[in-house]
């Protein structure tokens, strides 16, 4: 019997006693099937390897009706008191007195007294909840007269009624000093010991999340597993039990059918009813369904948690077990089961407060295109569409599958469970029931209206060219309504942006905001989303910025409709390209806490790579991985291939600057080659990651191929200048490295413009002046950017290009200081490729530097840690969550959890257990990190954190 070593202890501990002449009680209590009679069993057994007598038995409900029906099965009725009690019963009517059973406790007395004058005496009696009132009254007081004999008392109850007479006699024998136990449900590791102990094997995830059901009640545990190795649905290899078959087995289904069948017939129906409101249930709703007011099914209720089918919560009723609420549930036959999820979705509906759980029951319920299914189904599905776009999803597409195309609602619903797909960020299913429905004839505003929402599907999945021809059809035609026209102008917009074709984008958007009083607040955002997008195109940053905080200000919150623009993140894109960094956290914290209630949320990756830009800008190169590679799991797993696209951009940008030239290389050709205008949000690294690459692995020379029209475009498109400060110097460095000075000329030329356009931003002025630098061999303005870059990686770059322009003007000292301090900024941010670079330039100088110490740090092992990870190491051993973890060290948990991988990598451990000890186990200090476990301070790489500003959504 595994999880009851304590209780085993105690029972050892009684027998000890009492084989010593000394007495004991041991009081054991617990609901039904959580292990007493096991335990009983067992204390038994050890009782008899002891050399004791034993006089063990158990009350029933049969036996309630004869007095000492229990004591006289354990002393194995011997005749004397059987002649007794006979004459007891012929001579009493009704259940007795303390008067009339004193003559047989005292014989009971005489025989227990006269066993444990043989040998130690054990006497265990179990389910004492049915013990008739003889019996309880004899032990409330056999046990203080034989306190001093080798008598040792082991008795058990079921606690599932909470009072008794039983009950009255544990709390008189405990308030005399009885040892009283109470066993609670096996721990998670004695659970999976059980499972092991009957199968020989472990189990996996999939049945161990099974067995959570059993709330750690051995019985239930114990019919599952073995119900499932009777059907065959586990499977066992390699020293491991796999799940099969989730399905419950027909034991379970047995024990939940013998606890239903003690009950009343009106008592079974209210359980039956209330498993189909779920796990756990409210009394009024309930009551409700059964047509009752509260009091009147109370006294159902309590029959129920008397027989352990059900327990009392802190608002709620609900069931003991998963498992057997299931049970109960699958128990209903079908149509039953269906009609009662429909009535109780009605009600939910009627009442308004509960769109989501009244969503979850119609669906349930809908087995056919019955009227008021359809009309709950389609309520259901707008009510929940804001506060839950899967579930309305769901409701949707169901209604539509229960409508025959000849239904006058069918178009309607066609286009409701697109609206609902897409909100729910399910863009390829909303593309296949638009299709679907295109497929057949449609009346003319029937196809429009579809066509409408296919434009805009178009337009999420990337396919621009089709998005746009859609539009342009939908939008020619003269019978557009004002939703509708809008709803193909925001997917036209944006299309229109994917392709650059801002002269007409310009066109649609002015016209838009010329008409404001036509048009909705969506339009209206989109156009000046649109025209902030155009501005930046054009270098035109005050005017981009004050229309893009227009576009917030006209819709502050994110929308669960993908389709519409977010002014939030397109904004928050802009103050990050400008490096505002504390004013971009804000907006994505508060654009993250919309998405979130809008969850799933095609929007959803959007923050983790602005984040992730941020990181890469702050020098974090660890934490800026982690936000990417969160990003690209949200986009994948949306499918969202627009997004998966600048999570992978991001990440070669950040593979490219460790070195990593395989990862970089990999992330570009997982990259999806889509237009879309959520290119914005990272357009510098979407638009030079191929080149940068293609630059690192092959040279400049193959890397012009990769550059198209940049350097031509640059007069008039200077989008490309702004999301990275160093974009410029590296496009004047790459042109100048293959002979094409006229190109960085023009380059320079371009940056020159866009810093006298917008004086007022320091980092398009650093920039410049960084270019500029690179192409007139001028130290002051590589100094000025040196001095004035926000980003250490920018800075650590304009003093490397510093350096090598007084190199070759021979002034080698000064040379030397300023490669310097370029090894020490690219140290900081993780660039070991440059960091390599800078060596090799200070070594034809003839100055050797020794690595940098991430370069140094060994594979694994305490001394592979960098310095964030020794923090986290620190904190974790603290005994910190992740989330707190991340609020001492000022990043987000999904960085926190990034670092403990790591950290688990490197150390070749499994769990935060194993960290703590191996903290403890290093001493105050080593070569290459702080002290751990001893009040960690955060180190010098966690304070630059701060950069990024306070705590992540």
């Amino acid at each position: 019997m595994r999880g009851r070593d304590r209780e085993f202890q105690i029972a050892a501990e009684l027998l000890e006693a009492a084989a010593r002449g000394r007495g004991g009680i041991l009081l054991i209590e617990g609901e039904s099937g959580i292990g007493k009679t096991e335990l009983i069993s067992e204390v038994t057994n050890q009782a008899a390897s002891l050399n004791f007598s034993l006089a063990t038995a158990g009350a029933d409900e049969l036996s309630q009706q004869m007095p000492f029906a229990p004591l006289l099965a354990a002393l194995r009725e011997p005749l004397e008191l059987l002649e007794l009690l006979g004459r007891i019963n012929r001579d009493v009517i009704g259940p007795g007195t303390p008067d009339i059973w004193m003559p047989a406790i005292g014989r009971i007395r005489t025989e227990l007294e006269r066993q444990a004058t043989v040998s130690p005496l054990l006497v265990s009696l179990d389910d004492l909840q049915y013990a008739d009132p003889a019996t309880l009254f004899a032990l409330r007081i056999l046990p203080g007269q034989l306190a001093e004999r080798p008598l040792a008392w082991v008795l058990a109850r079921c606690v599932i009624q909470p009072r008794g007479p039983a009950r009255a006699l544990f709390d008189l024998l405990g308030a005399d000093g009885a040892t009283r136990l109470s066993l609670a449900p096996l721990a998670n590791d004695a659970v999976t010991d059980t499972i092991y102990d009957i199968l020989g094997a472990a189990p996996d995830s999939a049945l161990a999340a099974l067995a959570s059901g059993a709330a750690g009640n051995p019985l239930v545990l114990v019919e599952l597993v073995l119900g499932l190795w009777d059907e065959n649905a586990i499977r066992l290899r390699d020293g491991i039990a796999s799940l099969v078959s989730a399905q419950l087995p027909r034991r379970l289904h047995a024990l939940a059918r013998g606890r239903l069948d003690r009950l009343r017939e009106s008592t079974r129906h209210l359980v039956e009813t209330a498993a189909v409101l779920g796990l756990t249930f409210r009394l009024e709703d309930v009551a409700e369904m059964l047509g009752n007011k509260p009091a009147v099914v109370l006294p159902m209720i309590n029959e129920a948690v008397g027989a352990g089918l059900l327990t009392v919560c802190a608002e709620y009723f609900g069931f003991r077990h998963e498992l057997i609420w299931r049970a109960v549930t699958e128990a209903v036959p079908l149509p039953a089961r269906q009609a009662l999820h429909r009535q109780f979705g009605e009600l939910l509906l009627a009442r308004g407060g509960a769109p989501m759980a009244a969503a979850a029951h119609l669906l349930r319920g809908a087995r056919q295109a019955d009227p008021a299914v359809m009309v709950g189904l389609d309520a259901a599905a707008e009510q929940v569409l804001r506060s839950s776009p899967q579930a309305a999803a769901d409701l949707a597409l169901r209604a539509l599958e229960l409508t025959e195309a000849t239904d006058p609602a069918w178009a309607v619903r066609t286009i409701r469970a697109a609206d609902a797909l897409v909100a729910a960020a399910r863009i390829d299913e909303a593309a296949s029931v638009v299709h679907a429905a295109l497929a057949q004839p449609q009346p003319p505003e029937t196809d429009t209206e579809l066509r409408c929402a296919l434009t805009s599907v178009l337009c999420l999945q990337g396919e621009a060219e089709q998005a746009t021809a859609e539009a342009e059809t939908v939008l020619s035609r003269p019978y557009l309504t004002g939703s509708t026209r809008d709803e193909v102008l925001v997917a036209y917009l944006q299309v229109l942006t994917a392709l650059g074709e801002n002269a007409k984008a310009r066109t649609v958007a002015e016209a838009i905001l010329a008409a404001f009083g036509e048009h909705s607040e969506p339009a209206l955002s989109g156009a000046l989303s649109v025209l902030a997008n155009i501005c930046w195109n054009e270098g035109r940053l005050d005017q981009g910025l004050h229309l893009a905080s227009e576009a917030v200000r006209r819709t502050r919150r994110i929308t669960p409709d993908a389709r519409h623009y977010q002014p939030l993140l397109g904004y928050a894109a802009r103050l990050v390209d400008l490096r505002q960094i504390d004013q971009a956290e804000a907006v994505i914290r508060a654009a993250a806490d919309g998405i979130r209630v809008f969850r799933p949320n095609i929007s959803e990756a959007i923050p983790p790579i602005l984040r992730a830009r941020m990181d890469l800008a702050a020098g974090n190169i660890d934490s800026a991985r982690a936000e990417a590679e969160q990003a690209l799991g949200i986009a994948d797993a949306l499918g969202t291939r627009t997004h998966s696209a600048l999570a992978h951009s991001v990440l070669s940008v950040i593979a490219l600057r460790r070195g990593d030239l395989r990862i970089a290389g990999l992330h570009l050709r997982k990259r999806p080659e889509i237009s879309h205008y959520v290119d914005s949000y990272a357009r510098t690294e979407t638009l030079l990651a191929h080149a940068q690459f293609v630059e690192a692995e092959a040279g400049p020379e193959t890397a012009m191929k990769f550059l198209g029209g940049i350097y031509a475009k640059l007069p008039t498109h200077r989008h490309v200048l702004i999301g990275e400060p160093t974009a410029s110097a590296w496009l004047a460095r790459t042109a100048l490295a293959v002979g094409r000075a006229e190109l960085a000329t023009g380059v320079a030329q371009a940056a020159d413009e866009l810093a006298q356009d917008n004086p007022a931003f320091e980092v398009i002025t650093a920039a410049a002046a960084h270019c500029g630098g690179i192409v007139g061999n001028d130290p002051v303005r590589l100094a000025h950017a040196a001095a004035m870059h926000p980003d250490p990686w920018a800075r650590a770059s304009a003093s490397e290009d510093l350096g090598m322009v007084l190199a070759a003007m021979t002034d080698h000292g000064q040379a030397v200081i300023h490669l310097d301090d370029a090894l020490g900024g690219y140290g900081s941010a993780g660039a070991e490729r440059d960091l390599a670079r800078v060596r090799r330039k200070l070594r034809r100088l003839g100055v050797r530097r020794r690595h940098w110490v991430s370069a140094e740090r060994p594979a694994v092992g305490w001394p592979s840690l960098t310095e964030t990870e020794l923090a986290t190491c620190g904190l974790v051993a603290q005994g910190l969550s992740n989330q707190q973890v991340a609020e001492q060290m000022y990043l987000s948990v999904h960085t926190v959890a990034f670092h403990l991988r790591q950290i688990f990598r490197k150390l070749g451990i499994g769990s935060r257990v194993e960290l703590a000890r191996l903290v403890a186990e290093q001493p105050a200090s080593w070569e290459g990190g702080p002290a751990v476990g001893q009040g960690l301070e955060l180190p010098p790489a966690a304070e630059r954190e701060r950069y990024r500003g306070r705590e992540r959504s």
